[in-house]
């Protein structure tokens, strides 16, 4: 965590530190970044800066906290008043990051590079991770759902929020193949992480949506079952 001497500086100079140390840890990974990197582009003498934080470890761990808050901030916004409809909700939760992440490039940049890690050396498996605490904090909605009668019962919720959790990681790598976005390149550039419009991903989220709400199968051509003849 931050030592006093960073929380005694302005609000200004602590988002200008805190803005290049997010695009270094943006761009590269964890075992690559280098403080003395950072700390010359920050123009700053090295003893200054282990007065403001005292290893990359700990810088690291506060961005990650930094971030996590945030994110806790959007999902309690979407989650937390009452869910009538899941799928509606979560497609709501995902735009609302978007938006965020678009208005503050770095951090967005940050988010999708942490997400992206599989074996983080202080972190160890952030994807399996994240999923693990998403069927966790889900669960108990889910189990509400299905007692109104909002979701089916026939399937184990656990599968139904890890396929949920699946398809929002694999929209990223859907942006990136249809639309072509260099998600590093926009990173370098300090352009939104997602360089396309709203609409167009509002589309292409209720897409999703329907797939997961109604399937691929097209019930007007379907061949009828031998038990549902």
């Amino acid at each position: 965590m931050p030592l006093k001497t960073f929380l005694n500086l302005s609000k200004e100079r602590q988002k200008e530190i805190l803005d290049i140390c997010l695009k270094e840890f943006s761009l590269l990974d964890y075992k690559d970044v280098s403080l003395t990197e950072i700390i010359k582009k920050l123009g700053l003498a090295k003893g200054s800066f282990y007065r403001y934080f005292e290893s990359k470890r700990d810088l690291y761990e506060y961005l990650i906290d930094y971030a996590k808050h945030v994110n806790i901030g959007l999902f309690e916004k979407t989650f937390k008043k009452p869910v009538e409809d899941i799928l509606e909700a979560w497609a709501r939760f995902y735009l609302e990051a978007i938006r965020f992440d678009n208005a503050n490039p770095l951090f967005g940049g940050f988010g999708y590079k942490v997400s992206q890690e599989r074996d983080n050396i202080i972190l160890g498996n952030v994807a399996l991770t994240s999923k693990k605490l998403g069927i966790k904090v889900l669960k108990e909605l889910f189990h509400d759902l299905q007692k109104k009668g909002k979701i089916r019962t026939d399937i184990d919720v656990d599968l139904m929020i890890y396929t949920l959790i699946q398809v929002q990681e694999g929209i990223l790598d859907y942006m990136a193949i249809k639309y072509k976005i260099d998600f590093k390149e926009n990173i370098k550039k300090g352009k939104p992480p997602f360089s396309i419009p709203e609409k167009i991903l509002k589309k292409d989220l209720e897409g999703f949506v329907k797939i997961l709400r109604e399937g691929m199968e097209d019930k007007i051509y379907r061949t009828p079952s031998k038990k549902e003849k």
